[in-house]
């Protein structure tokens, strides 16, 4: 698989402290790297969206199967990840 950070998550992240930024990153990584997806729920009303848990924060992703591409779309607090 393989993941592409989108501009919006980029900002996302951008805006973010460096000690979260650095654990949201390494949780993206370890999922690639590890082929696990496990770690991602399916978001309801949707058929290739899902999100990663990372503490408070919400990673939204698109995933594409037929392609092996994961797409993170944005990066949100808990309490604004899904408006």
């Amino acid at each position: 698989m393989k993941l592409v950070i989108t501009d919006r998550a980029r900002k996302d992240l951008a805006k973010l402290d460096d000690k979260t930024r650095q654990r949201i990153l390494a949780a993206l990584d370890n999922m690639v790297f590890s082929g696990s997806t496990s770690a991602l729920k399916k978001l309801q009303g949707t058929p290739d969206r899902f999100r990663l848990r990372v503490g408070d924060y919400r990673v939204l992703l698109r995933m594409i199967q037929e392609e092996a591409y994961i797409y993170a779309l944005r990066v949100k607090h808990r309490r604004e990840a899904y408006r």
